[in-house]
C-alpha cells in the first residue's frame, strides 16, 4: 500500500534514555552540532539540534549569541545565564536545570542545553497541585530567588518524560538587582527544608565555582551570594507584596 509521506512528517523532537550529567556533558561539549530548524514561542534565535559523537546522537536546544534580541536592563551575551543557571544547579546539587555548556556552533558561540523530551500540554499550573513534585518545585521556587530569576513563566517548567521536573529558559537571571518575576508563589510564607539551607550554606562558605565566576560579572556573583545569605537568613520563601512580581505572559 502506498503510503502518504506529506502526512508522515515525523515530529523532530525524539526520545530518549535518561543520560548521566558527565556524558551529557561530554556530548554537548564535543560532539558535531546538525541544526534541525528553530524552535516556535521564543523571542530570541532558539535551535533545535542533533548532536553526534562516536555513535551516540542527543537532541539539543541550541541558543546563539548572533540571534540575542538587545535588552535595555541586561547586558548581551544572555547566553552565558543559562550556562550559568545549570552551573549554579551543579554546585547546589539541586538537579532541575539540563546540562548546558558554552560552545561554538553552526551560528557562532551560544548556550547549548540537553533537549528534555516532554509533553508541552504540561506547564507549571497543571503541575502544581500534584503532591509528587511539591517538594521539586518549592526547591525550584528557592532557586529562583537564588539565582533573581525575571522570566519564570509557567511553560519554563517541564514535566520530563523520565518523570522529572525541569526548568529551561534561564537566560533572564543573575542580575545584580532584585528583579525577580516568577509564576511559582504558591509557597510563599513557607519554611524552607532545611536540606536546602544546609545547601545554601555550604555555597556561601565555599563560593561560587570558578566556572560559576567566569560567567557573571563581580558585582552580578556578589549579588549571588547575598540572596543566598539572605534567604538562609529568613529561612522562608518571600511573599509578593507588590503583586507584580510575575512574568508577561503568564504562561
Amino acid at each position: 500500500m502506498k503510503t502518504d509521506e506529506s502526512s508522515n512528517t515525523s515530529n523532530p523532537f525524539r526520545d530518549r534514555e535518561p543520560l548521566e550529567d558527565s556524558l551529557a556533558v561530554k556530548c554537548l561539549t564535543e560532539g558535531e552540532i546538525d541544526v534541525l530548524g528553530r524552535m516556535p514561542w521564543s523571542s530570541n534565535a532558539t535551535f533545535l539540534v542533533d548532536i553526534s559523537l562516536d555513535e551516540k546522537i542527543i537532541q539539543g536546544v541550541y541558543k546563539p549569541l548572533s540571534g540575542e534580541r538587545p535588552l535595555h536592563d541586561f547586558p548581551p551575551e544572555i547566553y552565558k545565564r543559562e550556562v550559568a543557571a545549570w552551573e549554579l544547579a551543579k554546585q547546589l546539587n539541586w538537579g532541575m536545570i539540563p546540562p548546558t555548556v558554552s560552545r561554538l556552533g553552526p551560528l557562532g558561540e551560544g548556550s547549548l542545553q540537553l533537549y528534555v523530551p516532554c509533553d508541552y500540554e504540561q506547564h507549571y499550573f497543571t503541575l502544581r497541585d500534584k503532591a509528587s513534585y511539591s517538594k521539586t518545585l518549592k526547591k525550584l521556587a528557592v532557586f529562583d530567588i537564588v539565582s533573581n530569576n525575571t522570566d519564570r513563566k509557567a511553560g519554563h517548567v517541564l514535566e520530563g518524560k523520565d518523570g522529572n521536573i525541569w526548568a529551561i529558559d534561564n537566560a533572564l537571571s543573575f542580575h545584580h538587582q532584585f528583579k525577580i518575576r516568577t509564576v511559582i508563589w504558591d509557597w510563599a510564607g513557607e519554611f524552607i527544608d532545611s536540606q536546602l539551607i544546609e545547601d545554601l550554606q555550604g555555597f556561601i562558605s565555599s563560593g561560587p565555582s570558578e566556572s560559576l565566576v567566569s560567567l557573571l560579572t563581580p558585582m552580578e556573583i556578589d549579588a549571588l551570594v547575598t540572596r543566598a545569605q539572605a534567604v538562609c537568613s529568613a529561612g522562608s520563601l518571600p511573599y509578593d507584596s507588590t503583586g507584580y512580581r510575575v512574568p508577561w505572559p503568564l504562561l
